[in-house]
């Protein structure tokens, strides 16, 4: 391995000492289950299989092809100190929750456990940001979200509406409180399947995501503190690279007018088609976008293959509108709208939670999650921030490979 290559190992075992990421749970905690109740949201098994930790790599690459280029020799390397010999149960469930509007509809997700063991513990994992809609955890039935569970764990990852079996509907890009909403559905929808099973489900949760995922643990970590009813506790979270407020995340990238992940454009979609807001897309993308946007935003494209379309720079893809203090009708119905999205505000964490961000995310601002934990350090919130320093696909794979070291520290 490489000096460079140390260093980033050693900065990522202190990472996961310093902040103690899924640490493990009491015994006593762990039989602290769920009472039986009569199902809710639980609908049906849409599917079974059984992995292996070679599945799950092989699920990496499907998603992110140059994973084994950039990392394939670190990762090797830690492989070699793991124990990955475990297999894991995947099941893929369909469940009533509801829609930004407050319909009900059908959304789905995977449960994830240890085969033939018994589980340390209960994680809910949120998907990192997706912008195709094949590769979410029903469709794959094994993502890199529920890795812990090949160490010990039972993972629930959500697909999130516009995803599973709602993918005929348009993700709901970062709506704060349906995010919140969709996932506590879900968890309750999986201690309702575990209850058909005959399989104790454990009040206490650890909540984990990072890029999209991340505002996901803090709507998650929200709902459960102001709304859950449920007897469900938050043990700890840790949200990781996430857009905490949608409307400062698109105030600082209309002046740096730079983005490395290419969700915009979903977010204008996303907008228009959740608020009815009737837009006029040639006041918001300019071409070779606005020609191609029925098969370009299509969500049948992963995020290296969009990279072919449109670069880096907004400036390429939005209307140079955006980037007026007037804008126009189109970016100003979508602005008063973005502003009804954060979870930094009028809340803050009992439970402990510690933010990770690096100060040089080139997608998800690190401005929003410094505000985020200040202003909940204000309210008395049980909050933690660890700045890192590389760029955000870099910080993901750290804030990923830390859990793994951790379950090897322990």
């Amino acid at each position: 391995m490489s000096q460079k290559g140390i260093r980033n190992y050693s900065k990522i075992v202190v990472f996961a000492l310093a902040s103690s990421i899924f640490p493990v749970l009491a015994s006593c905690e762990r039989n602290m289950d769920m009472p039986e109740r009569e199902p809710v949201h639980f609908r049906e098994v849409l599917a079974q299989d059984t992995f292996a930790f070679k599945d799950l790599l092989s699920s990496l690459v499907s998603i992110y092809p140059n994973f084994s280029n950039q990392y394939g020799g670190q990762l090797e390397q830690l492989m070699s100190l793991l124990d990955t010999t475990g297999k894991v149960h995947s099941t893929a469930i369909s469940y009533l929750t509801k829609d930004p509007n407050g319909n009900e509809i059908l959304a789905s997700g995977i449960v994830l456990r240890p085969l033939d063991r018994e589980s340390r513990g209960l994680l809910h994992f949120f998907p990192s940001a997706k912008i195709d809609k094949t590769t979410t955890g029903s469709e794959l039935m094994i993502t890199f979200e529920g890795i812990l569970s090949f160490f010990g764990y039972t993972v629930i990852v959500p697909d999130m509406i516009g995803y599973g079996v709602s993918s005929d509907r348009e993700y709901p890009f970062l709506f704060a409180d349906n995010t919140g909403q969709v996932a506590y559905d879900m968890h309750l929808a999986a201690a309702e399947y575990f209850q058909s099973i005959g399989l104790p489900f454990p009040r206490k949760v650890t909540i984990g995501g990072y890029s999209m995922g991340g505002m996901g643990v803090v709507a998650l970590h929200r709902h459960i503190e102001q709304y859950g009813t449920d007897g469900f506790v938050v043990e700890k979270s840790y949200p990781g690279g996430g857009v905490y407020d949608l409307g400062m995340a698109v105030d600082i990238l209309t002046k740096t007018r730079y983005s490395t992940f290419l969700f915009i454009p979903y977010m204008y979609v996303a907008m228009n088609y959740w608020y009815g807001l009737n837009i006029d897309y040639s006041e918001v993308f300019i071409d070779p976008l606005l020609s191609n946007m029925d098969d370009w935003l299509s969500r049948k494209y992963l995020a290296v293959e969009m990279a072919q379309f449109l670069s880096p720079d907004i400036t390429t893809y939005m209307h140079p509108d955006m980037f007026t203090p007037e804008k126009n009708a189109s970016f100003n119905k979508v602005d008063s709208c973005l502003r009804l999205h954060s979870v930094i505000e009028k809340w803050a964490p009992r439970a402990p939670m510690t933010i990770i961000h690096t100060v040089n995310d080139n997608m998800a601002p690190f401005e929003i999650a410094e505000k985020m934990y200040n202003n909940f350090l204000e309210k008395g919130g049980n909050v933690n921030l660890i700045r890192a320093d590389d760029n955000h696909f870099d910080s993901g794979i750290a804030y990923y490979i830390s859990m793994m070291l951790y379950m090897l520290i322990k």
